[in-house]
């Protein structure tokens, strides 16, 4: 089985840090589970499920078999931008401008904020660059423009389902993708994941009407 392990080290680059969440889609968009992806790529369930939750990073080799195995784009996987399989979807950046433009404009025809009315100025000019680091600019824009990080979530998921035209497909995935999302950015159990893939002595007991089941085991009909 190949080794493709890295673990993360220091910052991310600028345009990774929703490569984790992208993998989630790209498994979602396989229809398999993660230990079944992960064998077709000829990688380690538990490095798989590493580089969902962000703990370790890939390397070529890694996006090289994603891309023959899947037909996923790299492009896609490392910077989010166009669709899980290729092609163009929504520019991302040229949306986040639009929204801030926006927001700047409101402020300044309908509120008649001066801050406002100067970076408009600044803006239409191209010198936006000179007030850019201004500690008060910068306040400003974070609170006419707050970041939402679920349209951003929104924006991603709707990229990555270009590829289909199944109404049915498509909820699927994106229900998956949005749980898988969410899933990686839980606090981690660290003494649960030092002993992932240990023996557990305790069973869990599920009803189901005229059924139980022991979890791990097969149904038992009372």
């Amino acid at each position: 089985m190949r080794t493709l392990n890295q673990d993360i080290s220091g910052s991310t680059p600028p345009g990774l840090d929703g490569f984790a969440t992208r993998v989630g889609q790209a498994i979602a968009h396989t229809g398999l589970n993660q230990s079944e992806f992960a064998r077709q790529l000829g990688v380690s369930a538990g490095f798989v499920s590493d580089v969902v939750r962000g703990q370790k990073k890939p390397g070529a080799e890694f996006l090289h078999a994603i891309r023959t195995t899947f037909g996923i784009s790299v492009d896609w996987l490392l910077t989010g931008e166009g669709t899980v399989t290729g092609g163009s979807g929504i520019d991302l950046d040229l949306l986040r401008t639009i929204r801030l433009q926006i927001a700047v404009a409101r402020s300044a025809v309908i509120d008649g904020n001066t801050t406002a009315k100067a970076l408009l100025l600044l803006i239409r000019d191209g010198r936006l660059q000179e007030a850019a680091a201004e500690p008060d600019i910068k306040a400003f824009l974070d609170e006419i423009a707050p970041t939402d990080s679920d349209a951003e979530l929104a924006l991603e998921l709707y990229n990555g389902q270009l590829w289909t035209q199944d109404p049915g497909a498509q909820r699927r995935n994106l229900l998956a993708a949005a749980t898988a999302h969410f899933e990686a950015r839980k606090p981690i159990d660290k003494v649960a994941a030092l002993t992932r893939g240990s023996a557990s002595t305790s069973t869990l007991q599920i009803n189901t009407g005229a059924f139980s089941k022991v979890a791990g085991r097969d149904f038992h009909e009372h």
